[in-house]
């Protein structure tokens, strides 16, 4: 079923990503809020269906308010989403100058990837009970990551790269492979509260909220958009 959307506000990776999920599902995008069935818009100053915010934006608004949390976007072109620390430390590593230890008093996060994102939302947008779906929806991912657990990983697939390019790779480099979900932290984050997400992906015929991009994947994708 084709849906006629007009999405608004400042272009990023996560408007894009949105943009082309959306146009896959069917959607016809359009330029003028008027012409269209549902609008979506993403900062605090605009108006719609659906209104796309950060934790730190407030909005007071009728219809659907989406609060992302932790958005990981590979390319680093949606810091303001939060995630570019991620990619500061990717660039460290590369460089080889970062002291795991300074970030032992920061705070985990519940990272999720921009496709998951963009997958729920299309699910959401494009059904026929968008309209009636209210309130505030907060999107993240279901697990925390802590700050050491995601530099110990990253340290590793850039190994593994480099040792490929060099042809120098050992029997213990390719034997002992850690998850990052081995690596637990002694400093807890309360995970936004995803019922109000899980129970209306369910409503508009989904499985509910189960983000499916693994971190390893997310962490690879960073290194390979990394600018050199």
């Amino acid at each position: 079923m084709s849906k006629k959307i007009h999405l608004g506000g400042d272009e990023d990776d996560f408007l894009q990503s949105l943009a082309d999920r959306l146009s896959r599902a069917g959607a016809t995008l359009v330029d003028s809020p008027e012409d269209a069935e549902y609008v979506i818009h993403f900062g605090p100053e605009g108006d719609g269906n659906m209104v796309i915010l950060t934790p730190d934006q407030k909005i007071s608004h009728p219809g659907l308010v989406v609060i992302i949390h932790d958005l990981l976007s590979p390319r680093g072109n949606s810091g303001h989403w939060g995630d570019a620390e991620l990619h500061i430390w990717a660039d460290m590593v590369r460089k080889g100058n970062l002291n795991i230890h300074t970030l032992s008093n920061i705070l985990p996060r519940y990272w999720v990837h921009v496709r998951d994102v963009c997958d729920a939302l299309c699910t959401i947008i494009m059904s026929e009970s968008s309209n009636s779906i209210i309130g505030n929806l907060n999107i993240s991912g279901r697990r925390s990551w802590s700050p050491e657990s995601i530099v110990k990983e990253m340290s590793m697939l850039w190994g593994r790269y480099s040792d490929s390019l060099n042809y120098s790779h050992t029997i213990e480099s390719l034997s002992s492979v850690p998850s990052p979900l081995s690596q637990e932290s002694n400093i807890q984050a309360k995970r936004p509260d995803l019922s109000l997400l899980h129970k209306s992906l369910i409503n508009c015929g989904s499985e509910g909220w189960h983000p499916l991009v693994p971190m390893r994947v997310s962490l690879m994708e960073i290194f390979a958009h990394a600018k050199e």
